[in-house]
């Protein structure tokens, strides 16, 4: 006979298999919508190099649908990559030590860790600067690091701010319709 726990490990399994595989499908439909695009956008530009004897207005217009197949992967390829930014920067939220909890207190553990960041950033900089022949190499790769690591924590705040946003928004929406259902009896 199972016992609760064991039912309990058992879907938090599955649900975790079922995530990968999640991810694993994403991060391939990511790749091939990045090829198609850059498949349609190189098109264009052969068509325009190979057809110099045909009509410009049909040179045109070919590149632009082109162009326009290869946006429209494109944006595919950023809808995917989105997804897969939001659950790697989850996962690093969390490995960091910032609960999924409390809204505050995650946007402060974040604007700390940006203050941070930027701090140890600038101590180092006059530290690196006197490094002969890599030194401007060195300040460059720290630049994108930071760079980087900020952006991870400021789209964490933007998430969450969306998060709160979107309750006190379904908060207010029931609201209304608890009042219009109300008011219609």
């Amino acid at each position: 006979m199972k016992t609760t726990n064991d039912k309990n490990s058992a879907e938090k399994e599955c649900t975790r298999v079922n995530t990968i595989n999640e991810e694993k499908y994403r991060v391939s439909r990511l790749v091939a919508n990045g090829s198609i695009a850059l498949v349609f956008a190189g098109m264009s530009y052969v068509v325009l190099w190979a057809s110099n004897t045909v009509s410009g207005e049909i040179v045109f217009l070919l590149e632009l649908g082109f162009l326009l197949v290869a946006g429209m992967f494109l944006v595919r390829t950023l809808f995917h990559a989105l997804m897969i930014v939001d659950k790697v920067t989850g996962s690093f939220v969390r490995r960091v030590g910032i609960k999924e909890g409390l809204s505050k207190q995650r946007i402060y553990k974040d604007m700390t860790y940006i203050v941070a960041i930027l701090l140890v950033a600038a101590a180092l900089f006059p530290l690196i600067q006197n490094v002969s022949n890599v030194g401007p190499l060195l300040q460059g790769i720290i630049s994108y690091t930071v760079l980087g690591l900020i952006a991870v924590f400021v789209y964490d705040i933007g998430r969450t701010f969306y998060r709160i946003t979107e309750k006190k928004a379904n908060s207010v929406a029931n609201r209304v319709s608890t009042l219009n259902n109300s008011e219609e009896e």
